[in-house]
């Protein structure tokens, strides 16, 4: 299950709808901030300046969205007079499943389904006919669920385990 955080924007009279999370921007060698990533229904991602996902992805690729700092910088709450050193980091969402996160935003925002609703029709599919075929295709759907999601595909307790079983991951 996702919890989500919804922001609009407004272009000409028309209201977008949107839905945030947050991450990293570094600007600068050594500088961080924690910022919203703005994801619009029309497909514009606001990450410190609008572009498409086409946009996102390179922003991501040449390391100025971040999901994770390094051990001991400066970061900076945007906006605010915040600042904090990072020790102990922990981070548990990878950049690339970042991407994928952010992709399933505008699936839902645009009325289609989810990476994870398509995964579970998959897992359907292969329980009412457990062939080579839609194993594989349960393979590819539960691989397309960003990682740290994949956990919410069963219940509070099994978590994501009845896939990997399936699937040979256990």
């Amino acid at each position: 299950m996702q919890f989500y955080n919804f922001t609009a924007r407004k272009a000409g009279d028309e209201t977008i709808p949107g839905i945030y999370l947050q991450a990293f921007i570094q600007e600068g060698r050594k500088d961080y901030f924690v910022v919203e990533i703005k994801i619009y229904k029309d497909g514009v991602i606001d990450c410190c300046g609008e572009v498409d996902l086409e946009g996102f992805k390179e922003k991501v690729r040449t390391g100025r969205v971040k999901t994770r700092v390094p051990e001991g910088v400066r970061v900076s709450m945007m906006g605010s007079d915040i600042a904090f050193t990072v020790t102990n980091v922990r981070a548990w969402v990878e950049e690339e499943e970042f991407v994928k996160e952010v992709e399933d935003v505008i699936r839902h925002l645009n009325g289609q389904p989810k990476t994870h609703d398509l995964c579970r029709k998959a897992m359907n599919r292969y329980g009412q006919a457990p062939t080579e075929e839609n194993k594989e295709q349960l393979r590819q759907s539960y691989e397309a669920v960003p990682k740290h999601l994949r956990v919410f595909l069963g219940d509070t307790d099994s978590k994501d385990w009845d896939y990997r079983d399936v699937l040979g991951m256990t």
